[in-house]
């Protein structure tokens, strides 16, 4: 992951090929080779869902066919401008849009948008246009609000460097509340810990003036996404998302507009090399994996699924002193072989890091529930080599919310 400061938002040489076929891949030449992680320095995420609706069978009746997907690639280029982020690659299915970005991630489905992004990057001035886009080009009815939003982060290293909106949660929340009637802001785990979590949502309101069409019932869809945020990385595990590449002072000798999807640039090249090195790339295996080697360091991953709207996400900033590791999916623990512990100590073990803290997202429809599991009396949720310092369990609506905090034991 790299600051923003370190690179230029999106000039219209910049774009990478607009492609309408399924199952795709295109590389920004352009932004991949002028990548430069030097100035990176806040690691920790901010996280933005907007659903508009829970599927995409469950459209509103005046939206395109396809929703979301619908809009054409440049649109958003334009949004994340305003984010202070570029798309350095693409992965095309028939379920979703995975952008790799130089600052984290999106995912377009036909149904709903998730944007990710770390520095100072400015997320949140993002929305207006997002919802614009949503009801301009889309369809969406104007006036109604979307059916829901999240917005999360962990605590940020350094929060006196952010701008405007991110200066402070309560700055965000004032925002959010701005845009949205029917917001709760939340601020879970420990005050006095490097570990603590915000989150806010909203759904729509049931008395808003503009009707909805009718959407699946609430509780009846399955939902879940599990993210894991570490810091503290082990030296020698986060010795592997280094390398010694010297970044072009100039610009890419291979046109953008031009580039062939195999043709891949040495970050892209590098980054799938980290991927089967570091062991990423066995977790799924089913999976597509996109993935990203910053130079100096750092490391950005997108994984998706073919013929699912299922993804996984990792970024990677090593830096010793503000070491920082997040790792994010919606892919269900049934289809993976393994349950949602699994999977936290596979991605553990890759960085080994001395804290990190997990929040996983569920409608209460979801089978197999790792939120039940973790309300037990003595619930399984113990981590080899680390000892567990919180667990808090909230009721959402119509999703369950755990948050596990843990800190590596001393020898």
């Amino acid at each position: 992951m790299v600051s923003p400061t370190s690179v230029s938002i999106c000039d219209e040489h910049d774009r990478i090929p607009v492609r309408n076929d399924e199952n795709t891949y295109a590389v920004n030449h352009e932004a991949s080779a002028t990548l430069d992680s030097t100035k990176a320095f806040e690691g920790p995420e901010k996280l933005l869902e907007v659903w508009f609706a829970p599927d995409r069978y469950n459209l509103p009746r005046s939206m395109a066919r396809d929703g979301l997907k619908s809009v054409p690639r440049e649109m958003w280029e334009d949004m994340l401008g305003l984010v202070h982020c570029k798309v350095l690659s693409f992965i095309g299915t028939a379920e979703m849009d995975a952008y790799l970005l130089s600052e984290s991630s999106m995912f377009v489905f036909p149904h709903k948008l998730i944007l990710k992004t770390c520095g100072t990057t400015t997320l949140l001035a993002g929305l207006p246009r997002l919802l614009d886009i949503a009801c301009v080009h889309t369809g969406y009815p104007a006036g109604m609000e979307p059916w829901r939003v999240f917005y999360s982060r962990k605590n940020f290293m350094f929060p006196d460097r952010q701008k405007h909106p991110h200066r402070s949660w309560k700055d965000e929340v004032k925002y959010l509340d701005a845009h949205f009637s029917n917001g709760s802001a939340y601020m879970v785990g420990r005050m006095n810990s490097d570990h603590h979590w915000y989150l806010y949502s909203a759904k729509r309101d049931a008395t808003s003036s503009v009707k909805a069409d009718p959407v699946v019932a609430d509780g009846r869809f399955e939902d879940e996404t599990l993210e894991i945020i570490m810091t503290g990385l082990d030296q020698e595990k986060a010795a592997q998302f280094y390398n010694d590449r010297i970044v072009s002072e100039t610009t890419s000798d291979c046109d953008a507009s031009s580039a062939s999807s195999d043709d891949l640039d040495p970050g892209h090249a590098g980054g799938a090399e980290i991927t089967t090195k570091c062991g990423l790339a066995n977790l799924y295996p089913f999976s597509r994996i996109d993935s990203f080697s910053f130079s100096p360091c750092g490391y950005s991953a997108n994984g998706v699924t073919d013929a699912t709207h299922n993804y996984f996400t990792v970024h990677v900033t090593p830096e010793l002193g503000c070491s920082y590791a997040s790792f994010e999916t919606n892919v269900p623990s049934s289809v993976a072989g393994m349950n949602s512990l699994d999977v936290v100590s596979y991605v553990v073990g890759i960085f080994g890091p001395s804290q990190f803290s997990v929040t996983m997202f569920e409608t209460r429809a979801t089978k197999n529930s790792f939120v039940n599991a973790c309300t037990e009396r003595s619930p399984p949720a113990e981590i080899p080599g680390y000892t567990r310092i919180d667990r808090i369990v909230y009721e959402l609506d119509e999703y369950d919310l755990v948050f596990l905090a843990f800190e590596k034991t001393e020898a």
